[in-house]
């Protein structure tokens, strides 16, 4: 079914590394609140979902998880232990690509269809180690027959992206399909990515001290000059007001971010 610009827009969130269960995560509520606030009382239309998949990566580690408990000298060494176990397993497995990542790709990428099959247009907005995910997946799409007519946006199951503090620049992200967009073909249709950063965010320097970056260039990385790729890739450098991880974690509350979000899910 072709999407239906009358219905409400879909605003899918995707999480990145998280501590805690699925239960714990309210990106959806951070990022309608923040939608609500820039839009200053326009009327539009449209709903703030969440895709969790954090349960997945801890069922994942929880044979890890379980060790440490045994051999940790004391509670406090379990709890720091199992934390960091936590966090860079999530890393682990995304770069691992095996079947946790999988999973979790193949869960995305139905919650999408389900959104496209309500006929919503559907927009996502993915995080940190999530944007590695959305990004697999919207390409993956892409060159899925039946999707992504470059003439006609209702047969696009995702209308736009928006990464916040994204790693995908870092070498190590960069490896097999990712080191492409793929091409929408011919057509007058554009699709939209918009990539925001603090330049003291840990996470998309790759520096653990929070370097400042000078510069990053996302769409110099992925953009061609073939009229035929079909996108149009913005970096947006922003100043959340933090510093190094909190910096990281501050883009839900950013003015910036939320004006480029209306601005995309409006026209």
């Amino acid at each position: 079914m072709p999407v239906d610009p009358a219905k409400p827009r879909k605003v899918l969130v995707v999480h990145g590394v998280e501590l805690g269960t699925n239960a714990d995560l309210d990106q959806d509520t951070l990022v309608n609140d923040l939608i609500k606030a820039r839009l200053a009382g326009l009327p539009l239309q449209y709903e703030v979902d969440l895709y969790r998949y954090e349960n997945i990566n801890d069922t994942a580690q929880a044979n890890f998880k379980v060790l440490v408990d045994l051999v940790a000298a004391t509670p406090l060494n379990a709890i720091l232990a199992n934390t960091t176990i936590d966090m860079v397993g999530d890393v682990v497995i995304a770069l691992e690509d095996g079947s946790t990542a999988a999973v979790i790709r193949d869960g995305l990428r139905q919650r999408i269809i389900d959104v496209f099959e309500s006929e919503q247009p559907c927009y996502v907005v993915a995080h940190s180690l999530g944007s590695i995910y959305a990004f697999d997946v919207i390409n993956a799409l892409m060159e899925t027959q039946g999707y992504f007519d470059r003439d006609s946006r209702k047969t696009w199951p995702v209308q736009g992206l928006v990464t916040l503090g994204s790693p995908i620049g870092l070498a190590m992200f960069k490896v097999g399909s990712r080191q492409r967009v793929a091409a929408l073909g011919a057509g007058n249709k554009w699709f939209r990515w918009l990539n925001y950063w603090d330049r003291t965010d840990p996470v998309v320097s790759g520096e653990i001290f929070g370097t400042q970056l000078s510069g990053l260039r996302i769409a110099e990385k992925y953009v061609t000059d073939d009229p035929n790729q079909g996108w149009v890739i913005r970096d947006r450098p922003t100043d959340t007001g933090r510093v190094w991880l909190m910096a990281h974690v501050a883009y839900w509350h950013n003015p910036m971010v939320g004006d480029g979000l209306v601005d995309l899910i409006t026209n």
